[in-house]
């Protein structure tokens, strides 16, 4: 989502669908080599390959299901796609519910990368916002390497406690 809506935000003139659509592609690419090292690490490292097999097989829909609400959400996909993986859950499945799930948050995410990018462009028609986040990026990164974050937080609650 993030990736999608960054694309989106810097080139505005693409379409979001698109640009949706493609990193979706390519995450569930991804994904999907992880699936296939899993299951060829299963196949190399235990004597119950065919058991493995059958836990696969038995998951039906609902390892599809998994897989496209571990895709859709920002849960950690890995617990998820290793053990499917591993089973040899159908890669057809699985490679449809991930792009599906994938697709849902990258396309809104670019949707709204667009739509920032167009506010931001009412309120600095000449990319001053380019400039503006460069600065206020390196800013915050230089407090938080300089500072003693904690320190600072803790001072502001002694602070607030006061008052």
């Amino acid at each position: 989502m993030v990736i999608a809506g960054a694309v989106a935000f810097l080139f505005p003139v693409m379409d979001p669908l698109s640009v949706g659509l493609i990193v979706a592609v390519a995450a569930t690419m991804a994904k999907t080599a992880h699936y296939y090292v899993a299951a060829y690490v299963g196949t190399k490292t235990t004597s119950r390959t065919k058991k493995l097999a059958s836990y696969g097989r038995s998951l039906g829909r609902w390892g599809a299901v998994a897989v496209f609400v571990a895709a859709a959400t920002p849960i950690p996909d890995d617990p998820v796609v290793i053990p499917l993986g591993l089973t040899r859950y159908s890669p057809a499945k699985f490679f449809v519910a991930y792009l599906l799930g994938k697709a849902l948050v990258s396309v809104a995410g670019a949707y709204i990368g667009r739509q920032s990018a167009q506010t931001f462009e009412t309120i600095f028609p000449s990319n001053e916002y380019v400039l503006v986040s460069a600065v206020l990026s390196v800013l915050v990164a230089s407090v938080l390497i300089k500072a003693d974050v904690g320190a600072l937080v803790s001072r502001f609650k002694k602070a607030i406690r006061k008052s």
